[in-house]
């Protein structure tokens, strides 16, 4: 009887130590996690060989059903991994790595980095051995190599992580190991190299540009900054063997003047930064072999077109003589304006028959004249401004044909080769212009820091300011406050120049976007009765609106002639 009680107290405190123990359990669970899909699919796909985790990751990245989380995560790992899907993920990284932003790129270079880590040896060593000397230099290509050099797997280890273990060749270098980036010295001297004609054709346009450059100098030095400066005249010859015989703290070089020497100029150039004093780069060449430093066509439409859209105008003319010049310029103006849902319309008149154009521009703008003796011709076309995309010496007849056949209410725009032959001895009728604008980048009214630093270090040395000695000024400045250093790389550039080196502009300002190609806030300008002046913008709305034209303007400030072959050469390279 005692031994029944025993087992029955003793399978009672049992029973109780049970109930009690999944009481515990119970009140202790830890609550249900689910797992976001990225991680779910990673999961999936784990201890799969690498070929076939590249294989199901190139059909969920080129799935339009899959998220973009799930995309971008899938896209890493396709690129990771051996295959045929390998090099066309790739280059899909480094095109996203390219116009994206530093967190962005840090992102990109952290999940890459990780992902590689997946990749088998051999696999790594066989990428590793196809990547080009030109891909080492950028996404994802680095990290294949430095990945690769680190384990050991290419050829000459130390000198692969020797040219890729510089910190400012990556947005995450601590995530990679590399430390941080550096700190630029300032303290050192900059050293920047022109290369200009000083000599033979547009060597007048030389000069000034090194006599800003000089200026420039001289005013950086009583800041306390040397600038070692070089200028190569590419009017003797031999001169390309003086650009590749410049020492290597010669990084940065600005050049040509004349837009047929610049495949030359790129070739002698080759390894340096070219900043280029022209306004256009072939396809493929900017933000990569060479950056621009001048403005551009586009700039010079985005100008105007933001100019007439704070006047409310949205309809616009091109009115053109037809050559290659106007047929590009007007192109390039119906592109931009159409973009913006804009309603665009063209016409044209013959180059060199000034007697045609009053009946041409009667026939563009649709004239109407009233049946009654002396009644006033009546523009008809719906467009409220009109694009003239032709020398300044034809405007004065251009602009009073269109004028009197009744489009004396329109807004008439034109382009910055009017700029170098509205100089100060340039005589027009204001009235006649009132409503005329046109794209520039030198504003000699203007009185930020740069414009006074640049005029102060000109008149020190007893030289004239303008556009082209502006320019000069301007690119040593820029070169002393980005200081880009040997070693630099495309991808590093094309980083400083996005996040804006701090100057302040003689010249109209300069931009670059997070791919190396830049863009310029050109300055808008009107004929004045002598020269030209800033456009005012409110007393054009004011004109438009009341159709009053007269002219009420100040002096301009008195300024040094410049022969008039001087803006003929410019004229000339402009086109």
């Amino acid at each position: 009887m005692k031994a029944r009680f025993r087992l029955f107290l003793l399978l009672s405190v049992c029973l109780a130590m049970l109930v009690s123990g999944c009481s515990l359990l119970e009140k202790q669970r830890l609550p249900f996690q689910r797992q976001d899909e990225v991680t779910m699919w990673i999961n999936s796909i784990a201890g799969l060989p690498g070929v076939e985790q590249g294989r199901r990751a190139e059909i969920v990245w080129k799935n339009p059903s899959s998220s973009q989380a799930l995309k971008i995560r899938a896209l890493s790992i396709a690129a990771s991994r051996p295959g045929r899907q390998g090099y066309p993920a790739r280059k899909e990284l480094a095109s996203l790595y390219a116009s994206a932003t530093a967190d962005q790129r840090s992102t990109w270079e952290t999940m890459y980095w990780a992902d590689l880590d997946a990749m088998d040896s051999d696999s790594l060593r066989k990428l590793a051995s196809s990547v080009s000397a030109d891909q080492e230099k950028s996404f994802p290509w680095n990290l294949v190599m430095l990945k690769a050099a680190r384990r050991g797997l290419v050829s000459d280890p130390s000198a692969v992580l020797s040219r890729l273990s510089n910190p400012m060749l990556y947005a995450s270098p601590s995530l990679l190991g590399l430390g941080q980036v550096p700190e630029v010295s300032q303290s050192g001297p900059v050293s920047v190299a022109l290369v200009i004609p000083q000599t033979g054709s547009a060597s007048a346009l030389g000069r000034q540009v090194a006599a800003g450059a000089q200026a420039a100098v001289d005013d950086l030095r009583l800041s306390g900054k040397n600038v070692d400066l070089r200028i190569i005249d590419t009017g003797l010859t031999g001169w390309q063997q003086a650009v590749q015989s410049l020492p290597p703290q010669f990084v940065m070089v600005g050049g040509p003047l004349i837009p047929g020497r610049y495949k030359a100029v790129k070739a002698a150039a080759s390894g340096r930064a070219l900043f280029s004093f022209t306004a256009s780069l072939p396809s493929g060449d900017e933000g990569v072999r060479a950056w621009r430093f001048f403005a551009s066509p586009e700039d010079q439409i985005k100008a105007l077109l933001d100019g007439a859209s704070s006047l409310g105008i949205t309809s616009f003319g091109v009115f053109s003589p037809g050559d290659s010049y106007s047929k590009r310029m007007g192109g390039l103006f119906m592109q931009e304006a159409a973009a913006r849902g804009y309603s665009v319309t063209s016409g044209s008149y013959t180059a060199g028959q000034m007697n045609a154009w009053p009946k041409e521009a009667g026939a563009f703008v649709k004239t109407q004249v009233g049946s009654q003796r002396g009644s006033i011709p009546v523009a008809t076309a719906d467009f409220q401004a009109i694009f003239l995309p032709d020398s300044w010496k034809n405007m004065d007849m251009l602009v009073s044909s269109l004028h009197y056949s009744g489009a004396q209410n329109r807004l008439m725009m034109g382009t910055s080769i009017w700029e170098q032959s509205l100089g100060p001895t340039s005589r027009n009728n204001a009235a006649t212009f009132a409503l005329t604008i046109f794209p520039g980048v030198w504003n000699d009214r203007l009185s930020g820091p740069g414009v006074s630093a640049f005029r102060n270090a000109m008149a020190a040395k007893n030289q004239r300011t303008d556009d082209w000695s502006a320019l000069g000024f301007d690119f040593v400045r820029f070169a002393a406050a980005l200081n880009l250093q040997p070693g630099w790389t495309p991808a590093q550039l094309n980083r400083a120049l996005a996040s804006a080196p701090s100057l302040d502009w003689a010249s109209a300002p300069m931009r670059w976007d997070a791919s190396g190609k830049a863009s310029r806030q050109l300055f808008l300008f009107q004929p004045a009765s002598t020269g030209h002046i800033p456009a005012d913008m409110q007393t054009i709305r004011d004109r438009l609106a009341s159709g009053d034209l007269s002219v009420s303007e100040p002096a301009a400030p008195a300024a040094p002639q410049r022969p008039v072959s001087f803006d003929q050469l410019v004229d000339s390279l402009s086109k």
